[in-house]
C-alpha cells in the first residue's frame, strides 16, 4: 500500500506537533513497509483550490489512497495507517472544536440510535471535517464522472472542481454531500485520538468515548 498524505498550509505554517506526528508516523509505515509520500499545499488562498491541487498530484502518483491532514492536526505514531487499511472509498477521524467544551463537528444521520458496525468498528455519518480524511482513488473517479461540468482552469493549469464552497457552507460539507449524492458512504473511525492544536493550547479528544459518555 502506498500513502499519499496531503498538508494545505495557507499561511506556509505547519504546528510542532503536526511535524512531529508526520515524522513518527512516517517512521512506523517505513517498518511496516507502507509507501509514505508528503505533498505541502502551500500558499493558496483558496482552501478549495490547494484541496483540488491535492487531488491532482495524487491522481497522477502511483498511491492508492490520498489523506488529508490539516497543519494544526496531531495524533498517535500508527493512526493514520490504521486509518488507511480499512476496507472504505471514504472514511476519516474526527477532532474537537477549538473550544474548551468538548465537541465535534460531524454531522450524523438522520437517525434515532448510533450503531457502530459489529465487523470494522466504524460508524456511518453524514460529514466529516477534512482534516484527517483517507480516501480511495475511486471517489475522484467517481465524483469527476458525475460533475464534468466542474473541471476549470486556475493560472493556465487544468483541475477539477471536487471541493467548493457553497453560500452558508463549508467545502468540507459540499464535498461530503457531492460524494452521498453519488450513493457513497462516509465512514468514521471513533476509536482516534486526535488533538487539534491552537498555539499553545491542545484541544484532545477521543469521539468514540465521548459519545459513550453522553449515551
Amino acid at each position: 500500500m502506498k500513502l499519499f498524505i496531503a498538508v494545505p498550509a495557507y499561511d506556509r505554517k505547519l504546528t510542532c506537533e503536526t511535524a512531529r506526528a508526520l515524522l513518527n508516523e512516517q517512521g512506523a509505515a517505513q517498518l511496516a513497509g507502507v509507501g509514505f509520500q508528503v505533498s505541502f499545499i502551500p500558499g493558496s488562498s483558496l482552501i478549495t483550490v490547494a484541496r483540488d491541487q491535492a487531488v491532482r498530484e495524487f491522481m497522477n502518483s502511483d498511491a492508492d489512497r490520498l489523506i488529508f491532514i490539516d497543519s494544526d492536526v496531531c495524533w498517535d505514531a500508527g493512526q493514520i495507517l490504521a486509518l488507511a487499511r480499512h476496507d472504505k472509498d471514504f472514511v476519516g477521524g474526527a477532532y474537537r472544536y477549538k473550544d474548551a467544551t468538548e465537541g465535534y463537528p460531524v454531522q450524523w444521520l438522520d437517525r434515532d440510535e448510533l450503531w457502530a458496525d459489529p465487523e470494522t468498528g466504524l460508524l456511518e455519518v453524514a460529514a466529516l471535517p477534512g482534516g484527517f480524511l483517507s480516501l480511495s482513488r475511486k471517489v475522484f473517479d467517481t465524483l469527476a464522472a458525475k460533475y464534468p461540468e466542474r473541471a476549470y482552469f486556475f493560472h493556465g493549469e487544468a483541475f477539477q472542481a471536487y471541493f467548493h464552497c457553497p453560500p452558508g457552507g463549508g467545502e468540507d460539507g459540499a464535498f461530503c454531500a457531492d460524494w452521498c449524492a453519488t450513493g457513497g458512504q462516509i465512514w468514521l473511525d471513533p476509536s482516534l485520538t486526535l488533538t487539534h492544536v491552537e498555539g499553545p493550547t491542545r484541544y484532545t479528544g477521543n469521539i468514540g468515548n465521548w459519545l459513550k459518555s453522553r449515551a
